[in-house]
């Protein structure tokens, strides 16, 4: 509540080191979040060179090099060295544990790891540190003095170049000359940071043709926001750290701005975004010093209102920009997992939900910046979005079960399986797609748990089944995750929530609807050994390979069909779900197409067309007009989530994204995709309707 600045750089090399270590370790472990913050704080850079003018003045009479030079406090010197490891440690190392290190000289080559710094200035600056540190022990051998200047004495520094094998002092001299200047002007080009924006007027003429001279249009207008922000109208913008922040960054935000197709509207989104943040402080200071975040925020505020709402609720988010990593295709949830277990291993529970929150976050608008870029195919980021969660499902349903059986133990010889259904099972998401799910369980379901308060198995599986989708769903301090939809299991809302796998065997085989088998074709366990996704999976391809009455199947379809028409119908033309031709039609006919033919069986409808265009089941171009959807419908949720027409902008983007040069070009291969699909599921359609007249 009161420490000062310098005071956490000075805990980066804290250490119990005598008396009770268990105690000494317990305070380390306290003040970790006073060390480590967890937003990237770019004021240290400010706070570490006020700290630096401080000592060059305090002790003035050791900065000049020569005779005399403090090695420790100079400029150039040790501690210069210190700090610029330490700066960057403060900056990133809330988020990036491997930077944690006490040891200068581990710091830096560890920076240069994570690619915080260059790996040639950290060779150099280590090389440096060594030098200055071995000629400062040199100094201190002469009469064991606890000094670190130079002698002034010609002689005396004769004596200490000698100590290191050196003829004479002015040999020793001219070998640390290039090292203390090299040092000097790397700590110089990164404590010059803190002033490199140029502060705007405070007179609105002033300001108007400073606001002109970017670009940005209309600037009388501009220079209105500006001066409510300055007045503190928004709550954000009401202390002396966050309006000394603001200036800062308002010259380059402007300049980018400037940029946009609609400067004046973007203006306005910035302000609505910043409106509601509880502190921007850190996120000012972010962008003065990551001037390229102000071009994406700008694309972000013009392109994606989805990514501008998100950043509306946690500014930080576009921390994770910063990281390179941040523009690497997605990972794979395996990868993911691993990365994540290892991160999360010390956390109690709740940190865990936050930590779990923290990441699916900052990765999901990382994907969704690489949309708005044009950095990835929209179906690969889809792919993405999609190991995103299952990642996160099996983080958090090994951590809620480890909770779980701390307090009802675990039944014998069983265990949660999670099986995945619509766009989940098939392993592609939108940014803002719920979770399809069904909870089963292995086993005995006259089983008992065998903890301090044991369950039935059936009790069991549901509770826990409820504390998992309640970790997947229920807002923490660090947002919310994913909505859950479990109404595709066993009897719908009115059954239970989780049921054993031989439970759910009997029901499909001997009570499900068609439409149910047609949802199982999507279908895939995302959580559970390998025996128990094996046997599910054994289930799912006896289920979906018996012979079945294909005039019943497509009467099913068709009537699930104009159900689904009847309670959501399109939201406009560019719904491409729901709209005639849509992914819904297209879903349809592929369902009836696999059940009926017993081809084709696996969840990924990509995967399930190109086996079916192969095999001479359906027109290829049904594949490509399926995949010109998939990439629309990703792209417009960032874009236009509401179902609304995108902006010019938006629809440049989205046109682009779909491999096509402008909007009118998108707009008439989505109408030839649309009649394409819309004639393949009309063939059953006409038939159910055939079959109906002839039964009449």
């Amino acid at each position: 509540s009161q420490a000062l600045p310098w005071e956490q750089a000075a805990f980066i090399r804290s250490r119990a080191a005598a008396g009770d270590q268990a105690l000494g370790g317990e305070f380390i472990r306290a003040i970790q979040p006073f060390v480590w913050r967890k937003s990237l704080d770019f004021r240290q850079l400010g706070e570490i060179g006020t700290m630096t003018d401080r000592i060059r003045d305090h002790y003035a009479a050791g900065q000049i090099f020569g005779a005399g030079y403090d090695l420790k406090r100079g400029r150039g010197g040790i501690r210069e060295i210190e700090f610029f490891a330490q700066v960057h440690q403060l900056i990133f190392g809330g988020r990036e544990t491997a930077l944690r290190t006490p040891a200068t000289m581990d710091a830096l080559a560890a920076l240069a790891v994570a690619g915080r710094i260059d790996a040639d200035v950290a060779a150099r600056l280590c090389g440096h540190y060594a030098l200055l540190r071995r000629i400062e022990h040199r100094l201190q051998m002469v009469e064991d003095q606890q000094t670190h200047s130079l002698p002034a004495s010609e002689a005396a520094l004769g004596n200490v170049a000698m100590l290191d094998g050196f003829d004479d002092g002015s040999t020793l001299l001219a070998v640390l000359a290039p090292v203390v200047g090299d040092v000097a002007a790397v700590y110089d080009r990164l404590v010059a940071q803190r002033g490199a924006a140029t502060a705007w007027p405070r007179d609105n003429d002033d300001l108007v043709r400073a606001i002109t001279a970017t670009g940005f249009a209309p600037a009388k207008a501009a220079a209105a926001r500006i001066g409510e922000w300055r007045s503190g109208a928004l709550r954000v913008l009401r202390n002396a750290a966050a309006l000394e922040a603001l200036e800062k960054m308002l010259p380059q935000l402007i300049a980018a701005f400037a940029a946009a197709p609609d400067p004046a509207g973007v203006l306005a989104r910035f302000d609505r975004m910043i409106a509601d943040l509880p502190s921007a402080i850190n996120f000012f200071h972010l962008l003065a010093a990551e001037p390229q975040l102000a071009r994406v925020l700008t694309r972000v505020l013009v392109l994606a209102p989805t990514l501008a709402d998100a950043l509306g609720t946690r500014a930080s988010l576009i921390e994770g920009l910063i990281d390179a990593r941040a523009f690497d295709a997605p990972a794979s949830a395996a990868a993911l997992v691993a990365e994540w277990q290892g991160q999360f291993a010390t956390r109690d529970y709740e940190a865990l939900l936050d930590g779990v929150r923290d990441r699916v976050g900052e990765l999901r608008f990382a994907y969704g910046v690489q949309l708005v870029e044009g950095a990835r195919d929209p179906l690969r980021v889809g792919e993405g979005y999609a190991a995103l969660a299952e990642a996160a499902l099996t983080v958090l349903a090994d951590a809620t079960i480890a909770e779980f059986a701390r307090v009802h133990g675990r039944v014998r010889d069983s265990e949660l399986v999670v099986l995945a259904l619509g766009r989940f099972g098939g392993g592609m998401l939108t940014h803002a797609s719920d979770l399809d799910v069904i909870y089963l369980f292995t086993g005995d379901h006259l089983g008992e748990s065998d903890g301090p308060r044991p369950l039935g198995a059936t009790q069991y599986y549901n509770r826990l089944a409820q504390r998992l989708t309640a970790a997947l769903s229920v807002p923490t301090a660090a947002g919310k995750l994913y909505d859950v939809d479990t109404r595709l299991r066993p009897s719908g809302d009115q059954g239970p929530l989780a049921v054993s796998i031989d439970s759910f065997a009997r029901y499909q085989c001997e009570d499900a609807w068609e439409w149910e088998h047609m949802a199982l074709l999507r279908a895939r366990a995302v959580y559970g050994s390998a025996a128990a996704r094996a046997a599910l999976g054994t289930i799912l391809g006896d289920l979906h390979r018996r012979p079945r009455d294909h005039a019943a199947l497509v009467a099913a379809a068709v009537a699930m069909r104009a159900r689904i028409a009847a309670h959501k119908p399109p939201a406009g033309p560019l719904d491409v779900k729901a709209g005639p031709g849509g992914l819904i039609d297209l879903e349809f006919a592929l369902h009836v197409t696999q059940l009926g033919t017993g081809q084709a069986l696996v969840p990924e409808v990509g995967a399930a067309l190109d086996m079916l265009a192969a095999a001479g089941q359906i027109d290829a171009g049904i594949v490509d007009a399926a995949m010109l959807l998939k990439r629309m419908l990703i792209l417009l949720r960032l874009a236009a989530p509401a179902g609304e027409p995108p902006t010019d902008a938006g629809r440049t983007m989205v046109a682009h994204g779909c491999g096509h040069d402008d909007w009118p070009s998108l707009l008439a291969a989505h109408a030839a995709a649309r009649q394409q699909v819309a004639r393949w599921w009309g063939r059953f359609a006409e038939k159910d309707n055939d079959d109906d007249a002839e039964n009449r």
